[in-house]
């Protein structure tokens, strides 16, 4: 049997309770996460050492905040993630390194605004990962509404693309970010019904780490190089958008359909860029504006369109961690 977040039998318990209330209202919990995970770009933008160095803090303290989480959840349940398990976290972290690589990378080469905007491609990648993951197969309109979309993002890549501090760059590590984020995302997925989250995101953070230490190594990056401001900014990074903002969009993966959580987020772009214009004086363009604006309009008309409501209201199907039995 895989291992499942298993909860006491009585309903009236409290974990019971939020159980019930995470079932219900699923997308309520993304949206938790949408509002924690918009902080991380800003807090990137805000330190002074490279993206490998920053991710490379914030997934070692993440992997310590994590491993007690695991510690107490192991201790509290009685449960421990079975090798299956830890297999599906060591894969999707790996994707995660490298997620977090081109991010962080991708923020230093551009601006906040340009990086999260390009994250409107990620119902793209979703949607063609999903048909031979999940079997949502969308229709005609939906990839329509989709090339809309695309011709957003090109938008947003061109205006990128015409600053003059090696945008260009940016703008493709900001697409290969969100290409393995996607990766990682229908992973995250499949996972929910192997393993527990918290150990899930122990395991997520220690393979991404050891990834990330492996491309600081080999391209010469100097961990030691980040000073206090630093450390504390990638202490924040791993415990708000990292440890509570993945802890609240993974759990209720197991009740939404694939195609929602990434539309949730393309609220994260407008987020973060009203942030950093606040926090960082970084501009908002109207061409930025324009090409967000598109693509939302694109993705929005493909989850509206006939076949993605038909995916926006199926019931994904239960998982282990549905089962409702007494820790042993």
């Amino acid at each position: 049997m895989t291992t499942s977040d298993v909860l006491p039998s009585s309903a009236s318990t409290p974990g019971a309770r939020l159980a019930a209330a995470g079932e219900r209202r699923p997308v309520a919990l993304l949206w938790v996460g949408v509002l924690l995970f918009s902080l991380g770009p800003v807090l990137v933008g805000a330190s002074s050492v490279s993206g490998p160095v920053l991710s490379f803090w914030r997934l070692w303290i993440g992997t310590a905040v994590m491993g007690v989480a695991t510690l107490v959840h192991v201790r509290v349940t009685g449960r421990r993630p079975d090798l299956p398990g830890w297999s599906w976290a060591g894969r999707a972290g790996v994707a995660f390194g490298l997620h977090q690589l081109a991010f962080m990378s991708a923020i230093k080469a551009t601006s906040v605004v340009d990086v999260t905007l390009m994250q409107v491609l990620s119902p793209m990648f979703v949607a063609v990962l999903a048909i031979p993951l999940f079997g949502e197969r969308p229709g005609a309109a939906f990839r329509l509404w989709s090339v809309v979309a695309v011709v957003g993002a090109a938008i947003v890549v061109l205006a990128g693309a015409s600053g003059p501090e090696g945008a260009p760059l940016g703008m493709l590590l900001a697409v290969v970010n969100v290409a393995f984020f996607a990766v990682y995302f229908v992973w995250s997925k499949q996972a929910r019904a192997h393993i527990d989250v918290i150990p899930f995101l122990f395991g997520v953070v220690l393979a991404a780490g050891l990834t990330v230490s492996g491309y600081v190594v080999l391209v010469g990056e100097s961990p030691g190089s980040a000073a206090a401001r630093d450390l504390l900014l990638a202490a924040t990074i791993a415990v708000v958008p990292g440890a509570l903002g993945h802890f609240v969009s993974t759990w209720p993966l197991r009740w939404v359909a694939a195609n929602i959580p990434p539309v949730v987020q393309l609220t994260t772009p407008f987020l973060a860029g009203g942030l950093a214009w606040l926090l960082l004086d970084q501009p908002i363009t109207p061409l930025h504006l324009l090409g967000g604006l598109v693509t939302v309009a694109g993705v929005a008309g493909a989850i509206l369109s006939p076949s993605g409501r038909r995916l926006a209201a199926s019931r994904p199907g239960t998982s282990p961690e549905d089962e409702v039995v007494a820790p042993s």
